[in-house]
Parts: C-alpha cells; structure tokens; sequence
C-alpha cells in the first residue's frame, strides 16, 4: 500500500498544476482582447491629438495680411523678408525658412489654400515704387524753384542734414555676412563725405546701451545721444563718432525725433534748409508715439525734411515707419542692402549741389522739366517691370518646392498657381495705371498731382 500511495502523488500534483496552467492561459486569453482595445484607444486618442495639433499648428500659421485686390491696396503691400533676393542665389536660406511650415491637410480646400498663398506672398513680396515717392522726388529734383510752394525747398543761407541711427540689436542682424550696423555706418560716413564743405551734418543715434531685456529697457530706452554735433564734416571727427557704439538695445524712435528738434534749436527754417534721415530695422519699443512726435517736428519752426529709412524691416515695422513719414509729409522707402541705402541718401546729396550752386552763384542748367520727369517714369516703369518678375519667379520656386516637400496636395499646389497668377495679373494691372496716371500728371503742378495721387493710392487712414 506504501508504494501504491507514493505514486499516486506526484499523479496529483501533475494534474492539479495542468489545471492551474489552463486557468491561467485561458484568463489571458480573456484579458487580452480588453488590453489590446485599450492600446487601440489609445493610438487613436493619439492620432486624434496629432490631428488637432497639426490643425492647430495650421491656424497659427495662416495669419499673413490679406493678398491685394485692388491698385490702392497693391501699393499699400508690405514687401516681404525675401523682397530683392533671387531664389536661387539664397536657396539654403529659403528652403530653410519653408522647411518650417505646417502642410496642408488633404481636406484643406480654396480657402485655406488662399489664406497659405498669403504666408508666401508675404515672404516674397517686393517693394514696388509708390507714385508719390517719385513725385517727391520731383519735388527734391526741382530744389531752389521759385515756383515752389514748399518752403522746406527753397534755397536758403544754410544746408544743415541730421542722421538718425537705429542701434538696437537687432541691427546686429548680418546681410551676406556684414551687420546691419557696419553697412549704415559705411554708408552714412560716404553720404556725410559727399556733401558740400560749407554744409553741416550731425549724427544722432539711439538705444546703444543695455540689451534687450526687460532689466534693461529703461537704460536703453533712455540712451539717445548726439555723436557728431551739427557742424561741417570732420572725417577724423566723424569716424570716431561711428567707433563710439555698437548694435545693443531698445528702439526709442518717438524720444530721437523729439530730441532733433532740439538740436536744430538754433536752425530755423526761414534761414535754413533742415534735413533729418531716420534709419531704423523696427518699430519702436519705448513706449512713445513716433507718428505724435513726427508730426511735431514738421511743424516746428525748423520745417525739416524728413526722410524716413525702413532698414529690411518687416511688414508691421513697414506700416508703422510709413505713417511717422506721413505725419511729417516726408518721404519713406524700404532698403534691403547698402546699395539701396546709399542710393536714398544720394537724393540729398544731389540737394546739396544745387543748393551749392546758387550760394556760389553759380547758372542752373536749363533743363526740360517735363522731358525730366518722362524719363523718371520710363525708370519707374522698369524698375516695377524688374520687380514683378523677381517675385514671381521666386514664388514659383517657392510653391514647386512646398509641393515637392509635401506640404501641398497635387489639387492645392494648382489652385496655388492660380493665386499666383492673379498676383501676377494685378501687378500688370497697377503698373500700367500708375504708369499711365504719372504721365499725366507729368505736365500738372506739383499741388494738383499731390492730391491726384491722395485721392486714388492712399488709404484714408
């Protein structure tokens, strides 16, 4: 009986744990099919968030002005960040900043596809010529006309020309290598060289102290210094002035405006001809209001020209510098590179020659005024030309590689084109209404072509 009990035990034990494992297996079978539901809920929770994100990521995105439907509205466009750049010369740099973009859902149809041509044009928008930048610059060419009502362009017995610089750091920004700072200081020291021995010239310059922190603002918004008192060009004296500072801080731009008029005190208008440059990358971060300030100064007894200088600034600094020139009925233009910086303080200097001539004496030469102007407008009607097929020609770069890159459908990337052809169509479109409206005016005064232009290319603003 011994023997027959002895093997009837580890009989048992084999089968209770065969019963066990079987219970086991079987509860895992059950529990399985609810882990793997859970595990499918979660993958689509997560594609759900990436879904949301992504939308959301989008709408983020979409939020560049409105591409221009009429003449008055295409003239009002900001030029983008890539305006004057040929794609193909910057290609890395481009294709860097597209890289970033969100893609388009496949859903996504002609509107969202319109508001994302938006985001392209404001990238590669070009700065077009505005007809009343080329009226006052018949205005600057026709310096020293009796028949002048404006005052701030009569020959008077002094030529005074003040700079102002924009030493926030964000002028440490580089274009093809070389800062911001060093190509305005290049090109002011060449522009204060070119005038006349008996003018004076200053240089005043503004937020080149502290950084850009907030610890910093007060310090920075409060450094606005005259560098180069108002007197005739010292070369020595003025290269020095130039070494004194560096890119650093804030931009108070309405505190250097209120600052120049005084230091034109003792330069009123009736014996001077006053001009001021404003050269800045931004707009102002100090609190003040620049357009008040503009406008105050204008008005003052010095009646200063005021020439305001957007130095690759973008769309909101383009808006704001914009409206500080025409509270001071001055002149604005956007740069992108030295070469268009030194052309803006050219006009001056061609000022300073006539105003030269008459103090010495000297006879004007007879010129056609009308044929004058004619000319002017042949060149504004290329330069536009020029213009308009750069920026198509980068926009179709542009979208072949957003299409290439997947971030557009086949279906989008051809609406796209469409977009980009109705830009195109509207650039013809202004450009030879301008151009047939600026010779009209070519042969009317000055006054009547003022209003001309207010009433059909300015906003009401």
């Amino acid at each position: 009986m011994k023997n027959k009990h002895t093997s009837f035990v580890p009989y048992f034990l084999i089968l209770i744990c065969g019963i066990f494992l079987s219970a086991c297996s079987s509860s895992e079978k059950e529990v399985a099919p609810q882990d793997q539901g859970d595990s499918v809920q979660a993958e689509e929770t997560e594609q759900k968030e990436d879904t949301n994100k992504g939308e959301n990521d989008l709408q983020a995105f979409l939020t560049s002005p409105s591409p221009p439907v009429d003449t008055k509205s295409f003239l009002q466009y900001p030029s983008g960040k890539f305006s004057t750049v040929n794609y193909d010369e910057n290609q890395e740099a481009i294709e860097e900043e597209l890289s970033k973009w969100p893609e388009l859902a496949k859903e996504d149809g002609e509107e969202e596809v319109k508001k994302y041509f938006g985001n392209v044009l404001a990238l590669f928008a070009e700065d077009y010529p505005h007809p009343d930048k080329l009226v006052a610059e018949w205005k600057e060419n026709d310096f020293g006309n009796p028949e002048l009502e404006d005052p701030r362009l009569q020959f008077k017995e002094n030529y005074n020309v003040e700079i102002i610089l924009d030493a926030s750091g964000s002028m440490a920004a580089e274009i093809d290598g070389t800062s911001m700072m060093q190509l305005a200081k290049e090109s002011i020291e060449k522009f204060a060289d070119s005038l006349p021995d008996e003018a004076n010239v200053a240089l005043r310059v503004y937020g080149y102290e502290g950084t850009g922190s907030d610890a910093d603002k007060e310090l920075s918004c409060s450094s606005n210094k005259l560098f180069y008192e108002m007197e005739p060009y010292d070369s020595k004296k003025f290269g020095e002035a130039l070494g004194q500072f560096e890119p650093s801080g804030w931009t108070p731009v309405a505190e250097s405006l209120l600052k120049a008029k005084e230091d034109f005190a003792e330069y009123d208008g009736e014996k001077n001809t006053n001009i001021i440059y404003l050269v800045s990358d931004g707009v102002e971060t100090c609190d003040g209001d620049p357009v008040a300030a503009a406008k105050q100064l204008s008005e003052s007894n010095i009646t200063p020209l005021i020439n305001v200088i957007g130095f690759n600034v973008d769309s909101e600094g383009q808006q704001q510098l914009k409206k500080v020139a025409e509270a001071a009925d001055g002149t604005y233009a956007t740069v992108r590179n030295m070469e268009q910086l030194q052309s803006e303080f050219d006009r001056s200097q061609e000022m300073a020659s006539k105003w030269l001539n008459w103090k010495i004496g000297a006879e004007s030469a007879n010129i056609d005024q009308i044929l004058e102007r004619e000319n002017s407008i042949f060149d504004y009607k290329y330069e536009w030309g020029d213009k308009s097929s750069l920026e198509i020609r980068n926009i179709d770069k542009a979208l072949l590689y957003l299409y290439k890159t997947h971030k557009l459908s086949s279906e989008q990337y051809q609406l796209m084109k469409k977009e980009r052809q109705a830009r195109y169509d509207l650039a013809n479109k202004t450009e030879n209404d301008v151009y047939k409206d600026l010779l009209n005016m070519a042969k009317e005064d000055y006054k009547k072509m003022e209003k001309e232009i207010n009433e059909k290319y300015k906003s009401a603003n």
